[in-house]
């Protein structure tokens, strides 16, 4: 719980990013919200994928500060650093092709080319949350969250500023829209990247015990062999295939709303908006796990993974119970924060119970996944992320949404059934990786 609060909040507050804007553009219109969810579907199956190719920096990082290397931490920061810039600034080269694209998919040529532009936009920001990302997962592994939390505390105020500005206008500033709510992300990731880098790199105590601003062979521990380019590219690779896929999926899902017309895309997007941030209580508690098992991984103790596994599953599924309650006992609320158009209220609310269930099953499945990686499991996740979302959750969600007529609620059946196979096939492999035991080399 230590490690798990900061973090929780730091991963609710990069969404709630989102669902603020969700909400200022909400009351802008059913079509701006269309194009702003549309527009958003992609970008946020990127930030995933690029979040997940850096996973090998909190892997690696708590591994070696639980073998005693703390020194080595810096040389897996700087190489995430510099892929989260390199992969970034190519993948923001590429999505300006988001018009064409969404209109080679078969959406109405108006939402192709307003989400579109929404797209083209929020790439531009994947470099500087590349940056965030990378310096955000390192201080977990280096169990000092809270610098990373307060740094998103600050930039959801700026972003919400700026989002009502861009969106309403205000002066001589003309409304945007939607796109307005897309250039207020850009400004606010490029101040959270740089930011929490510069602190980092200039501001965090004991810099010199984790390498940070000393040659990278300085005071090591040689007993203990720095974690290799390899190996960490391994991790990220693994990492950023599961997180792309489930995260493209849900992105497909999105593309199918789209094919129900602008209600049912808007209500998908504000359904989907009170799920991700609940999930965010997961993922947070997820990333937290993963830094327990990495360190009971480095220190030899089978016993204490074993425990930081379930215990943060246990976790998962008490907070996920909670908000549920919640958002069943007083469903329409709970959406009208999000929107006041009626027809899209009407839409959204008798899906709720699936999205609860569903909400359960996936928020306990990524922290056992989770738990999985920081035991060093890497390709198993992701297979089981490909069955799981790509040939379940996907091709399910076309069949009850559009070709059965179910709309939304046929979206949330779909991802229900794909998040409950998940759930058993993680649950399964870490009681397997459980009763192996642990590997004779800690760190390599």
């Amino acid at each position: 719980m230590v490690l798990a609060w900061p973090v929780i909040l730091s991963r609710v507050g990069i969404l709630m990013m989102t669902t603020v804007d969700v909400i200022v553009v909400g009351r802008a219109g059913a079509d701006q919200l269309a194009f702003y969810v549309l527009g958003y579907a992609i970008y946020d199956s990127l930030v995933a994928m690029v979040a997940g190719l850096h996973l090998g920096v909190p892997t690696l990082v708590s591994r070696t500060i639980g073998a005693g290397a703390p020194v080595h931490a810096a040389l897996v920061w700087k190489r995430g650093l510099v892929s989260a810039i390199v992969i970034g600034s190519v993948i923001a080269l590429i999505v300006q092709g988001a018009p064409w694209l969404f209109t080679l998919l078969g959406q109405d040529r108006t939402l192709a080319e307003g989400g579109g532009e929404v797209t083209a936009l929020l790439g531009m920001c994947l470099p500087f949350f590349g940056l965030f990302l990378v310096s955000a997962m390192f201080l977990e592994a280096l169990e000092k969250p809270l610098q990373a939390t307060l740094a998103v505390l600050l930039a959801n105020v700026l972003n919400l500023g700026l989002s009502i500005t861009l969106v309403f206008g205000i002066g001589p500033i003309p409304a945007l829209g939607a796109w307005g709510c897309a250039l207020a992300t850009l400004v606010t990731a490029s101040f959270l990247g740089v930011g929490l880098y510069c602190y980092v790199f200039f501001g965090l105590r004991d810099r010199q015990r984790y390498g940070i601003g000393t040659p990278t062979t300085a005071d090591a521990d040689q007993a203990v062999h720095a974690p290799t380019w390899r190996e960490q590219s391994r991790v990220g690779l693994a990492s950023g295939v599961s997180y792309g896929l489930e995260a493209g999926s849900f992105t497909a899902l999105t593309l199918i709303a789209g094919l129900l017309g602008v209600i049912g895309l808007a209500a998908m997007g504000v359904l989907f908006q009170l799920f991700a941030v609940t999930f965010m209580i997961s993922f947070g508690i997820a990333g937290a796990t993963q830094v327990r098992v990495g360190n009971a991984w480095g220190r030899g103790s089978l016993r204490d993974m074993v425990w930081a596994g379930w215990a943060g599953f246990s976790l998962s599924v008490f907070c996920s119970l909670v908000f549920c309650a919640l958002f069943l006992l007083a469903p329409r609320w709970f959406l009208g924060i999000l929107t006041t158009d009626e027809a899209v209220l009407l839409a959204a609310a008798p899906v709720m119970v699936w999205m609860v269930a569903a909400l359960i099953a996936d928020g306990g499945q990524t922290v056992l996944n989770h738990a999985c990686r920081g035991r060093g499991d890497s390709w198993v996740p992701t297979l089981a992320h490909l069955v799981s979302y790509w040939a379940i959750m996907v091709p399910l969600g076309w069949v009850l949404a559009v070709h059965l007529g179910g709309g939304p609620l046929g979206l949330y059946q779909a991802i229900l059934l794909s998040s409950v196979f998940s759930l058993f096939a993680m649950a399964m492999r870490f009681v397997v990786l459980s009763r192996r035991g642990l590997p004779d080399v800690a760190v390599a």
